[in-house]
């Protein structure tokens, strides 16, 4: 089901306060909001962690470091999608070595449209890595409950001398009598054999 586009925040990196004013001013209204900002590396390296920005928007250089590194790692390791400006001229450099680390690049000067485009491209990319993350965690869960409907089932067959088609029936049937999920009924199994052993 698609969702109206919700409010995307965006964190600003860049030695250069014009930049940060630009990025303030030129957002698309409605969509996105500024919702932080640092000047080197170093700050940014601090403030990002634990911050839940949409999009990271980094003016390379700063006045620290390049920034590719902290663009790399950001992209690799963070949630955020990150946007790296750079100069026209060094916008195919950046390219080949920032996009495969899932980094996109644009290159400055660039027209409103261009930076908008690119906005809307990294909350794009942004939503889509939260679905998967999502699914991925429900997956984890589904695996674990698996995992511990097993062990059960097995110390059924141990204990109680059960075939495999006998436990996962009692297990199941256990579940709907008592109204809880199959998962807390092989962890209630699990606490009264397992400590037999």
């Amino acid at each position: 089901m698609l969702t109206r586009f919700e409010q995307k925040e965006v964190f600003v990196i860049s030695s250069n306060e014009n930049f940060h004013r630009y990025v303030r001013d030129n957002l698309p209204e409605g969509d996105f909001i500024v919702s932080g900002g640092a000047d080197t590396c170093t700050e940014a390296r601090q403030k990002m962690m634990g911050n839940r920005s949409a999009v990271v928007v980094i003016n390379i250089p700063l006045s620290d470091e390049c920034g590719t590194e902290l663009a790399g790692d950001l992209a690799e390791n963070g949630s955020a999608s990150v946007i790296a400006v750079v100069k026209n001229e060094q916008e195919p450099e950046f390219r080949q070595s920032l996009e495969p680390a899932g980094v996109f690049v644009l290159g400055k000067p660039f027209p409103h449209s261009s930076f908008h485009q690119a906005l809307y491209d990294a909350a794009s990319a942004y939503a889509r890595m939260q679905i998967i993350s999502q699914e991925n965690q429900r997956l984890q869960i589904k695996l674990i409950d698996l995992r511990l409907v097993n062990r059960a089932k097995y110390a059924l067959i141990q204990y109680l001398g059960m075939t495999e088609e006998e436990a996962h029936k009692y297990i199941e049937h256990m579940a709907m009598d008592q109204r809880i999920s199959k998962r807390k009924a092989a962890e209630n199994i699990l606490k009264t054999y397992e400590n037999q052993g």
